[in-house]
Parts: C-alpha cells; sequence; structure tokens
C-alpha cells in the first residue's frame, strides 16, 4: 500500500484462499488507486473472488460490508460464496423478503431494489462497497443506492463496464474513480482461467416471405429514425441514448413525434423478430445434431421463449436430453433445471436473455447462438457461460448463427467490436458457406476436433 492508504489485513497477511495470479495483480491495482475502482473481467474468469477477498481485507481491520447485486438469482449466490468463503462473520440479507441492516451485521447483501431504500447508520464506522454487476446502476433510481458518505472504500466488478448511453461516465466513474484493472480474452486465456476456444460463423437465408417481411421492417426503422434524428432532434449515437430517448417520446400523449417513436419501436422489434424467428436457424439445429451428441453439455442462446422451445423440442426430437429455461418459470424450476444441466440429467439448456448475466450457470463447452445481440455486452456474457476452464482441457466451441444482408451479417459489420474482442484470441475461427439442412458434416467436423493437444497448462496462481 501508499504510504498514505491506511494498512490493511491485506499488508499483513496471506488470504485464507487461493487467488490466482490475475485476481492478486487486480486487487494490487485497486489498492493504488485508494480502495476504489472497478475491476472489469471477461464472464468465467471467477471476479467474485476479488470481491470476496477484498470483503475479508475489510473485515479483517473491522470495518462492515455491503455487497449490491441487481437481483435476487446474484442475491442467493453471493450469499453461498459468503458463507463458503467468510463463515466467520455475521451474513444478513435486503431484499426477497430479508430486512437485514448492515448497522446488524458484519457483511450485507442486497437487492438494488431494496438498497436504495435503506437508511444506513453505521455510527462512522469503516465501511466497503461492493457492487457486482455495477454497470447496473448509473440508472436514475439505482445510483441512489452508492452512498457517498457511507461507504470510503468502493469495488466495481462487471464483465462489461461500458455502457452504451454512457451512463459509465457521468454517473459510476465519478463514485468509482474509473476502471482500476481489465482483464481482457486475451489476458485470461494467458493466465490459464478460462478455456481456449474456437469459433464458427454459419450463415442462413430467410425463406422468400420472411425476406419481403424484414425489408419491410428494415425499411420503416430507417425512415423513422431518420425522421427522428432529424425532426425531432434524437441523438443519434451512443444507440443506448438513441432508445432511451425514443422509448421517452413513445410515452408520451399523442402528437406526430410519439405516434412516430412508438411506430419505429414496432418495427425495431419487428425485424428483430423475424430474424430470430427464422425457420433456417431451426433446420440449422437439425444439422448441428452430431457435434451436440458429442459435446458434453451445450447451452442454445435464443431471442425469445418460444424460440428455446422450439429449439429444446429440435433436439428431444432427436432424443437428446434438453429443456428450455426462461424467466416465465418459476425459479425453484429454473433452479431444478440447472441442477440437471450440472449433473448430466440434461444435455441442452435452450434460454433467452436469462442466462445473459449474472446467473451461475454449469459450464458448457458448445454454444450455439441463434439470435446474436446487438450489444458486444450481451455476446460477451454469453461467451463467458462457455468459456470456463475445462477440467479435460478440452476446447470450448462456438456457432454464431446468422442471416446473410441482414444486420446479423458480419459482412454488414454486424457484432464488429465484440468480433474484434475475440478474433485475435480464438485458436481457430472458420466463416461457414450456407449450411443448408442435412448439410452439417463438414462444420461438425470442425466443432468435433477440439481436443487440447499435450499437458493441460496450470492456471497461475497468485504467490502463497
Amino acid at each position: 500500500p501508499s504510504a498514505s492508504q491506511p494498512l490493511t489485513a491485506s499488508a499483513t497477511s496471506a488470504y485464507p484462499f487461493d487467488l490466482y495470479a490475475w485476481q492478486a495483480e487486480a486487487l494490487s491495482a485497486w489498492h493504488k488507486r485508494g480502495r476504489r475502482g472497478v475491476i472489469e473481467a471477461v464472464t468465467g474468469s471467477g471476479k467474485s473472488l476479488v470481491g470476496i477477498a477484498a470483503a475479508w481485507e475489510e473485515l479483517q481491520a473491522g470495518g462492515k460490508v455491503q455487497v449490491l447485486v441487481p437481483s435476487i438469482v446474484l442475491l442467493n449466490q453471493w450469499a453461498t460464496l459468503v458463507q463458503e468463503f467468510l463463515p466467520q462473520y455475521d451474513l444478513g440479507l435486503r431484499g426477497d423478503g430479508h430486512h437485514d441492516e448492515l448497522s446488524d451485521v458484519d457483511i450485507l447483501v442486497a437487492v438494488v431494489n431494496s438498497a436504495r431504500l435503506a437508511e444506513i447508520d453505521i455510527g462512522g464506522q469503516s465501511a466497503l462497497l461492493i457492487a457486482d454487476e455495477c454497470h447496473r446502476y448509473a440508472t436514475e433510481r439505482n445510483a441512489e443506492a452508492l452512498s457517498e458518505e457511507t461507504f470510503e472504500s468502493r469495488l466495481g466488478l462487471s464483465a462489461t463496464y461500458e455502457r452504451l448511453d454512457d451512463g459509465h461516465l457521468s454517473v459510476l466513474d465519478p463514485f468509482f474513480g474509473g476502471t482500476c484493472y481489465e482483464l481482457s480474452y486475451t489476458e485470461a486465456i494467458k493466465h490459464e482461467v478460462t478455456a481456449h476456444f474456437k469459433l464458427a460463423l454459419v450463415g442462413v437465408r430467410f425463406d422468400e416471405e420472411e425476406r419481403e417481411e424484414y425489408e419491410e421492417a428494415d425499411g420503416s426503422a430507417r425512415r423513422l429514425r431518420g425522421w427522428l434524428i432529424n425532426n425531432q432532434g434524437v441523438t443519434p449515437e451512443p444507440f443506448g441514448t438513441f432508445m432511451a430517448e425514443v422509448k421517452v417520446l413513445s410515452e408520451g400523449g399523442e402528437g406526430e413525434a410519439t405516434g412516430k417513436a412508438r411506430a419505429y419501436l414496432s418495427a425495431f422489434n419487428r425485424r428483430r423478430q423475424v430474424m430470430a424467428d427464422t425457420t433456417a436457424k431451426q433446420e440449422l439445429l437439425h444439422s448441428l445434431v452430431p457435434a451436440v451428441r458429442a459435446a458434453e453439455r451445450v447451452i442454445v442462446f435464443t431471442e425469445q421463449v418460444e424460440a428455446a422451445e422450439e429449439s429444446a423440442e429440435t433436439f428431444r426430437e432427436w432424443g437428446i436430453r434438453a429443456a428450455e429455461v426462461h424467466s416465465r418459470l418459476s425459479s425453484e424450476s429454473r433452479r431444478s433445471l440447472l441442477e440437471k444441466f450440472a449433473n448430466g440429467s440434461l444435455k441442452v439448456l435452450c434460454a433467452p436473455k436469462v442466462l445473459d448475466e449474472g446467473v451461475d450457470v454449469p459450464s458448457a463447452d458448445l454454444g450455439i447462438i441463434l439470435a446474436a445481440s446487438r450489444t458486444r455486452r450481451q455476446m460477451i456474457q454469453r461467451m463467458g457461460r462457455v468459456l470456463r476452464r475445462k477440467p479435460d482441457g478440452r476446447f470450448a466451441r462456438f456457432v454464431i448463427a446468422y442471416v446473410l444482408g441482414t444486420l446479423e451479417d458480419p459482412a454488414n459489420r454486424a457484432h464488429e467490436a465484440f468480433l474484434g474482442d475475440i478474433t485475435d484470441v480464438a485458436e481457430d475461427m472458420v466463416k461457414f458457406g450456407v449450411v443448408e439442412l442435412g448439410e452439417g458434416e463438414e462444420i461438425c467436423e470442425y466443432l468435433n476436433d477440439y481436443c487440447w493437444e499435450g499437458p493441460i497448462p496450470p492456471p497461475r496462481m497468485a504467490p502463497s
């Protein structure tokens, strides 16, 4: 620690658990910034343990810790982590029917919806705020949970800190002090904490009716976007800001601008729906059955619940144990399906956005992305579900399906930032031609050639 930094437990004793080398480096970088900053690390690399280590330091020094989470699922996951790694400290929960106060416990895990309503009184005692998925707290309401007065030490954790609306710059950076450490795909693979991977880009074609519907929706969306920018002064970039302003306009009265905003959102959603629901993507799943059979676990990412249900049914028709998991199911049902996926009772999970952020999904070795997201964040979250290191050293494999000549097509610069992130670090990436029904032999051979040759490199661990 610097001369001006208070002496903490990390300076005087080792952690009571092992850390990867990158985790120790990240903590050191956070200390150098006065125990404030955001640690941005790709999904599956172990950033939660960085938070646990920072919490242990604060608790050892006699302070208190609040962990801020965006969902009940993460409330329960963090509670489990605290019980496993910090069992000697009193744990409290706020949210999902729990109403504990930070003043009464050592470490409080709180859902943001409940935390922003709470008044915190710890009598001037030292306190650390750990904000998991911290990019979620840049909205006006969620930012109310970021207490300047209470938390002198502040740690943000995120796989994708940057926001499309630039809220990370205007709201989060002033509170956390900006990014102090970043673990990219390149660094994660160099440290051997995530799996090596290969990627297949596979094109499909609309049928004539789908093409007409897409072109009509696309033309409407483009015209309406231009009108909103030119006539209403809607901010064109970043896209998140544009959409936020359009949404506000759509909720107005009955004026022309409100009508145009509503029409744009309708055309935007219709265009996305046509790409997600094209029959060619479901036909592609039939062609991928040999690769699915050869995999240990498979996750299929869709846009809508209905597509997840249809995808699971496709694999069940082939005698493959598959299920759809989505937000319409009860939390108990979702938990049960994830347990079956973990123990091998299920081979394939088909899911829309419910698996995109935060949910602790048992590691898969094949990911099939049927509905590629416009956002880099969602694509990185999806990659992380499959990139966790494999015990036998096998590669992770990904299939990204896209409709030729649409916004999904890499030839139209789709996913440019995301593909730029991964192209240099993938062991291999192949762009296949259009795979027609029953013609998937070449792509399955590519996906099934995934074993690591030679000894598995161990992860880089922190010095003991």
